[in-house]
């Protein structure tokens, strides 16, 4: 019995070590890839979508485009669609859609969210690229 619980201990933690190692890879790809866009000065923020995505269309594209009403002075936003861009998609190590990517003004990852990511949430990953950037008393962002 104490051998089975044992294993199973040792399976759960095998399980989340090679998740642990496969969000480290895509966090390096992501860094990578980020590393070939042109620096505009302005944080970033790329979507992961296909046309056949049901979460990306019906949850993630509708809390993008209600963010963009108050931010689309100051946010770089790229949609990709991985049907037609697969390249891109590799190239920030991306396999679950939807998948947002929040880069800075210098494009270092500041944030990946796999699955739908909220607005609260887009929003204060979005706040600390302005805090780290040093343009905190430019202009504050009210969280909802």
């Amino acid at each position: 019995m104490l051998e089975r619980i044992a294993m199973t201990i040792a399976l759960v933690a095998a399980g989340v070590a090679a998740y642990q190692l496969v969000l480290l890879a895509q966090r390096r790809w992501a860094a990578a890839g980020s590393r070939r866009e042109a620096i505009t000065g302005q944080s970033a923020l790329l979507v992961f979508t296909s046309p056949t995505c049901g979460p990306c269309k019906l949850q993630q594209m509708p809390i993008i485009h209600r963010m963009m009403k108050d931010w689309r002075d100051r946010i770089d936003l790229q949609v990709i669609d991985v049907a037609e861009r697969p390249e891109v998609a590799a190239q920030y190590g991306v396999w679950s859609l939807p998948t947002t990517i929040v880069l800075d003004a210098q494009r270092n990852v500041v944030a990946i969210n796999q699955g739908v990511a909220s607005e609260r949430k887009l929003r204060e990953q979005f706040q600390k690229t302005l805090d780290d950037s040093g343009t905190r008393g430019k202009r504050q962002w009210r969280l909802n």
